[in-house]
Order: structure tokens, then sequence, then C-alpha cells
């Protein structure tokens, strides 16, 4: 299955919510690289993050049908299944840990007496599943500004939530790679490599390796994300700058922050993507 070609042909246009929030766009210097939250920020996602989607009657559904297998009791048994996985992970002292989907749905299909002819079987279910579950596109501006921050020689990271289609989705989405895009695969952590999920400080400090190999300090990184407490504030504590995206009210979180005090949080406020680059100076 292409992967990418799945999410051009299948994923239909979306716009996000405006949120009401004031941009908050004061200069920064002395940035080298500029990473990236995924759901969210780059990408609209109508759950607002992955695997948060809910159980209305989408193509998920469908999928299940194929399998002769009732939504309701697949819900309980894949939920029940992927608890399991991060129970399994916490008793190894994984505070916020994440699984690797491809491993739960292979449990999920056994469990249901359905063996898939191979593991590329599996990751076309899972990434079907998903699709339906939470329909995603593009960010209004994303694209540009990733190009203009490129084009300026500035590193390009990612940070995010994520499974093994990710990488796909963008470039069903994007129309080009991560690596086409101009990110640097050492710069690109995703929680499903690292079995660990956002907000745990260790993705985040495994990214801040990765600079630094490349004699970047964490002072000079700025990280965009749409969640305070997954996103801005790890990142913080870090030394990094931080930039808290607020362009869509379906993935928005202040954490329980007013936006009086997330604004004073975050070194900037972004509400549109194409903000993004004139923060560092940078023609968009």
């Amino acid at each position: 299955m292409d992967a990418a070609a799945y999410i051009r042909t299948t994923m239909r246009p979306m716009r996000p919510v405006p949120t009401g929030l004031a941009p908050h766009l004061p200069p920064i210097g002395g940035i080298e690289a500029v990473v990236f939250d995924i759901y969210g920020t780059l990408i609209i996602s109508a759950a607002g993050d992955i695997d948060a989607g809910d159980d209305g009657e989408r193509e998920s559904d469908s999928i299940l049908d194929e399998f002769g297998i009732s939504p309701a009791s697949f819900d309980e048994l894949y939920h029940s299944t992927v608890k399991r996985h991060q129970a399994a992970r916490r008793l190894h002292g994984i505070a916020y840990p994440e699984v690797e989907i491809r491993d739960v749905w292979a449990e999920v299909l056994k469990s249901l007496c359905l063996t898939p002819q191979d593991a590329a079987a599996i990751e076309e279910v899972a990434l079907r599943y998903e699709c339906g579950k939470n329909p995603v596109w593009s960010m209004p501006g994303a694209g540009r500004a990733i190009r203009a921050i490129h084009t300026s020689g500035k590193k390009l990271g990612i940070i995010s939530n994520a499974q093994f289609y990710t990488p796909a989705v963008i470039e069903g989405l994007f129309g080009a790679s991560l690596k086409a895009m101009g990110f640097d695969p050492a710069l690109e952590v995703f929680s499903y490599r690292e079995q660990e999920g956002k907000p745990s400080r260790r993705l985040y400090e495994v990214l801040a390796e990765g600079a630094f190999a490349m004699g970047i300090t964490p002072d000079a990184i700025f990280y965009l994300g749409n969640d305070m407490t997954k996103d801005v504030l790890p990142a913080r504590e870090l030394g990094f700058r931080t930039g808290l995206f607020a362009g869509d009210a379906r993935s928005l979180r202040l954490g329980g922050l007013s936006v009086g005090e997330a604004t004073a949080t975050a070194d900037a406020v972004i509400t549109d993507l194409a903000q993004l680059p004139g923060l560092f100076h940078i023609p968009s």
C-alpha cells in the first residue's frame, strides 16, 4: 500500500476553527533550529490530536465491517489492548508510555482469530482505521512557512506524538517527504520510536542531544506546538525558546492556564503559520 497516495486520495480539505486569541509576535534572534509539533500544529486534526477521535460512523467502521466485527465490541478490545501495552511500559518506569500501534493491531487481530497476511497488511489496516477515526489536512500556511525557514538556512526538526504512518501522512498532505521538505533526520523525534510520549522530557532531551551534536544549544532552538502542557512547558524546561500555536480551536490546549498566563509563558503566540518566519526576520 502506498500510504502517502492513500492519504492524498482519501483526506478532504478542512479549515481551522479560529481561537479568538491575539498573536504575540516579538522578534526572536539567535535561532538556529525551528522544531514543530505535527498534529494540531502542522496539520489540522479533526480530533485535535492523534488517536483522539470520536466513535462516529466513518471509514473506520467500514473497515471493521470488512472483517465482520461490530464497532462496539472492537472498541472495547482495541482500547483495552492499548491500555495493557501502556501498563507494561509503566512497569519499566515510563510515566508517559507510547504504544507501537502495529503491535497493538497484531494482538487485536490475533484475539479476533484474524491472521493478516504480513506486516504490510497490518500497516494498511492501522492506517485506514486511523484515517477514518481522525481525518487530517494541512494547516494553512504550513508549507510556505517551512520552505521559508529552510531556505533561510535554519535547521528543521520535529517532536511529535506519532505513529509509523505519520511521515506518510505528512508526505500525502504536503506532496513531499519530511526529508525533501528540509527536515533533518537527526532532529526528528517521534513518540512511537522512543516508546514514550509527550509531555515526557525525554523526547525534548533526545532532540537537544541531536542538536548539540550539530553545535546547536537549547537556547538556539525554537519549538512550536499547540499544547501548553505537552509542548510549551517541557520545551521551556529544556531551555528551548517556545511558541504556542493558537490557530485552531480544535487543538489549542492551554493546560488550565489563563490566556494571559499562557501568553506570558510562551515566547510567542502564533495564530497563523504565515506569522512564523517573521519572528526570525525571514521573508515569508
